[in-house]
């Protein structure tokens, strides 16, 4: 009877812990999108419910940008990302695709190989510091799991700017 108490407790206090860690996270990545904001002049408003997207949105210097927060399940865990997106002024209209693991894809059409051709070292070089990187006709994006590293403002600045520095230079 004592051993299935010690037991309960035990649960009990695991769920308590895990619930505690959550909110507590919660606020400080609220925190950190609050600051950031502030400094790139974007708009946020933390959601209600700890569960939803955080997404934060404005203007660097003409490209519009977003910084959202999710929560993806793989199963029975989940993984939770920051990922920076920066829309082109206009359509690449290229046909083009670099998916989440570097690889160029497209149509296979003199355009699109002339686009990698002209990108590929650019892109490249930019992998390490902007990790799983896509870039499409309409964005860029660098999507990274949520470090606590990104619960530093100057950290989310940084990385957006970066990601909007990568979109000027495509070409």
């Amino acid at each position: 009877m004592l051993r299935v108490l010690i037991i309960s407790l035990i649960s009990i206090i695991f769920i308590l812990g895990i619930i505690w860690l959550v909110k507590t996270s919660s606020k400080k990545i609220n925190e950190a999108l609050i600051k950031a904001s502030e400094k790139l002049d974007f708009v946020y408003s933390p959601p209600e419910s700890i569960h939803k997207e955080k997404i934060t949105s404005g203007i660097i210097d003409g490209y519009k940008c977003e910084i959202i927060v999710y929560t993806e399940g793989h199963g029975e865990s989940s993984t939770t990302y920051v990922s920076f997106v920066t829309y082109f002024p206009e359509s690449l209209n290229m046909g083009v695709k670099i998916n989440w693991r570097g690889e160029f894809e497209g149509d296979d059409d003199h355009v699109a190989k002339l686009f990698i051709e002209r990108n590929e070292d650019l892109v490249r070089s930019q992998r390490k510091k902007l990790r799983r990187l896509k870039i499409t006709d309409t964005l860029v994006n660098s999507r990274k799991i949520l470090f606590k590293k990104y619960y530093n403002p100057e950290e989310i600045v940084k990385t957006m700017h970066d990601v909007v520095n990568l979109a000027k230079k495509i070409k």
